[in-house]
């Protein structure tokens, strides 16, 4: 979680310095702002600063690629964070391959935060994977 966040930022040109912190058992990433309450959650936060980078592209331009963007960032924290059998990421990773059949990336044919998220979610796991 707040790892993937600081990669996040550094990735989008942000000059960093955010203070994030988990919270709960499921360790749910929370950005401590200076100006209101916290942001809670790997999505929320994502998408805040990916539109602090002034960077909106990448949530998508038209409302068909956001949907499809906002499934795909769900997909991440639902199935990706919770999966952990071997199963679990035998069924993550043929969603994906049928997914990315016919697509060069998971809203289609523009670069997404749900490809980032997804790279960094999947990461750990590939490089396991004999």
């Amino acid at each position: 979680g707040a790892e993937e966040l600081e990669l996040l930022e550094r990735l989008l040109g942000l000059p960093g310095g955010n203070k994030y912190g988990v919270q709960g058992e499921r360790k749910v990433p929370v950005l401590q702002t200076n100006n209101g309450p916290g942001l809670t959650g790997l999505m929320t936060i994502a998408a805040h600063l990916v539109r602090q980078a002034r960077k909106d592209q990448l949530l998508g331009s038209t409302a068909e690629e956001k949907a499809v963007v906002q499934q795909w960032l769900e997909y991440r924290v639902t199935r990706v964070n919770g999966g952990s059998s071997k199963e679990d990421i035998r069924t993550i990773l043929k969603d994906l391959n049928m997914h990315l059949e016919d697509k060069v990336y998971l809203a289609g044919n523009i670069f997404t935060l749900a490809d980032i998220l997804m790279y960094y979610g999947l990461h750990h796991i590939m490089v396991s994977i004999t």
